[in-house]
Parts: structure tokens; C-alpha cells; sequence
């Protein structure tokens, strides 16, 4: 079923605790404006969740999630989960009622610029004034060939400037940037040159050559 791979995929002792602490970072910047009700597209292993849980305990949260394993874990766990994918949103989302809504390595997987851009229609329109869409997402240009390789449904490309131009496009305005290699912000250049040696070792497998690969956090609020 569809993402299922992604459902059983193994992490060592040191790719969950990185993980973790990415989400963590993300989950501090998201509490910072103080939202209650958001949306997260793409619950993944629910790693966001639990850590926006621990960081804003009274938060009104719903989750979408496209696959099948993915959501019966969800569910599970009991959270507020919608099974489906987007576009469109699934009707029972009212319209201009959050606060925050969050996609954290998910635009890379629309087919084109067109849906990317019906996408973030349909956000704008459920956030709040002045809502907030945090948008977390691989550099193309840093991951390279492997940014197809390591995921069979990558499809659009992401890379900073063409996200900005396409948040200008559709009634956004971005408030904060950031750049990631792996859970860190600060010694990017130290941890780009361990990402340029891991690369060179093919006997590692794909996901370990692209743990310092870079990815970016963009944080726009509706205009």
C-alpha cells in the first residue's frame, strides 16, 4: 500500500534521536507564535506531534495523512487524524479557523508547480488572519540526484527562492528562514563538509549518505 516503505523503514539509535531533534527545533519555533488550532499535512510517525504536544498541551490538532499504515498508527495513538490526500481539502475543515498550519517534507511530493500552487490556495484560506504556515522541506540543490533517489514520490522540486516566489503568488508573506543539516542550524559549513565525505561512501545506504544533507524552513504568515 502507499507508503507503506515509509511506515516500516528501520532507524538506528543515532537517526532517531537526530530526528527527534529537528522536530523538537520545529516544534519551538511553531509554540514561539503561540498558536491553538493547527493543521499538520503529512502526520509521518507523528514525531511533530508529540513534540508540539509537549510544547503547547492545550493545542486543537488535526492531522491528514495519505497513507494507509501511517493513519492506522495515527489513529492508534489517538490523534485527530483525516485519512485522504490533497488537493482538495477534505470538506469538514472550516475555513479561515487555524492558527498554524504545518508541512514538514511534503511539498516536495505534489506532481507540479500547478498543484503546489492550489495547495497553498487552500491553506490560505483556512489559516486565520495573520495565520501561520511553517513549510519545512529538502534543498534540490544540496541533496543532489539523491533527492529523487532516496523517495519514489519526489516530484516537485524544492529549493529556497523557488518556494518564495511561490508563497509571493499565493498571498503569503515570509517572516522567518532557516537552513537545517540534519537537526543543526549553527556550523553549517563543518556539517556541509561531513555531508560531502558521506557521500562518497557508497556502502552506506542512501538514507545514512543523506543525514547533513540540507533542508530548509520557511515560516510565512497570510497577507
Amino acid at each position: 500500500m502507499f507508503y507503506d516503505s515509509f511506515s516500516n523503514r528501520k532507524r538506528n539509535r543515532l537517526g532517531s534521536f537526530l530526528v527527534e531533534k529537528t522536530f523538537e527545533s520545529l516544534a519551538k519555533i511553531a509554540a514561539s507564535y503561540a498558536p491553538v488550532k493547527i493543521l499538520e499535512i503529512g502526520i509521518g510517525k507523528a514525531v511533530f506531534y508529540e513534540k508540539l504536544k509537549q510544547k503547547i498541551p492545550l493545542m486543537e490538532y488535526t492531522g491528514i495523512e495519505a497513507g494507509d499504515a501511517l493513519y492506522k498508527e495515527a489513529k492508534d495513538k489517538g490523534i485527530n487524524a483525516i485519512k485522504c490526500f490533497i488537493p482538495p481539502f477534505p470538506q469538514e475543515l472550516e475555513k479561515g479557523s487555524f492558527d498554524l498550519i504545518a508541512m514538514s517534507h511534503i511539498l516536495e511530493h505534489f506532481k507540479d508547480y500547478k498543484e503546489v500552487l492550489e495547495v497553498l490556495s487552500g491553506i490560505n484560506a483556512l489559516l486565520k488572519p495573520k495565520g501561520k504556515l511553517l513549510l519545512f522541506y529538502p534543498c534540490a540543490r544540496d541533496y543532489g540526484i539523491d533527492f529523487f533517489d532516496c523517495d519514489y514520490s519526489h516530484s516537485y522540486i524544492t529549493t529556497q527562492n523557488r518556494v518564495k516566489d511561490l508563497l509571493s503568488d499565493s498571498d503569503f508573506k515570509i517572516i522567518k528562514r532557516a537552513s537545517y543539516r540534519s537537526c543543526f542550524k549553527s556550523f553549517n559549513l563543518f556539517f556541509y563538509l561531513i555531508s560531502k565525505a558521506v557521500s562518497f561512501c557508497a556502502f552506506l545506504n542512501i538514507k545514512t549518505r543523506n543525514t547533513f544533507k540540507k533542508n530548509l524552513l520557511t515560516i510565512a504568515e497570510k497577507a
